[in-house]
């Protein structure tokens, strides 16, 4: 008789334990310009030093997408921001690592306030400078490969669903 095994082993232990990432580009109006918040990674980062990007990171175990890119922004940035939403996937390929790539899934949100009530806090053990950038001048900065196309569909995403963006639904 030949016994089949994992036949009927239970959902829980078929578990694969891989790492999944959330990215959010964060936009703000000022006056008649619209800019986007971006940090510049730490020169010591394995993938993509001293590269600027907009922020995010893993997704813990019992979190929603949503809450990640919450708590990411808040630990990394120092900012709450309002309702994010999904604008694409990403992956990010690291071929040394027994993952070979890492998926993410791409918001876009509002900003609503600082945590200290002035300006970003940033993790200085991931990212050493901040600033809000306009639109307009995206083609000047030393951004991740992709990056800056990203800003720009979530900018076009961001256009058409402005109005929910910007209510203060959480």
């Amino acid at each position: 008789m030949k016994v089949l095994k994992n036949k009927n082993m239970p959902r829980e232990e078929k578990r694969h334990k891989i790492e999944v990432h959330v990215a959010g580009v964060c936009f703000r109006e000022n006056f008649e310009d619209i800019e986007i918040l971006i940090v510049k990674r730490q020169k010591n980062r394995q993938l993509y030093p001293e590269k600027w990007e907009c922020g995010g990171g893993q997704v813990y175990a019992g979190e929603n997408f949503e809450e990640a890119l919450k708590r990411q922004i808040k630990e990394e940035l120092g900012l709450i921001v309002r309702k994010p939403l999904v604008f694409g996937i990403y992956e990010i390929n690291v071929p040394e690592q027994k993952q070979k790539k890492i998926p993410g899934i791409k918001f876009v949100c509002f900003w609503e306030k600082y945590l200290n009530g002035k300006e970003p806090q940033i993790d200085l053990r991931e990212h050493s400078q901040w600033k809000w950038i306009s639109i307009n001048k995206l083609s000047e900065i030393d951004f991740i490969p992709g990056v800056e196309k990203d800003i720009m569909t979530g900018w076009e995403f961001y256009s058409e669903n402005k109005n929910i963006l910007q209510k203060k639904i959480f």
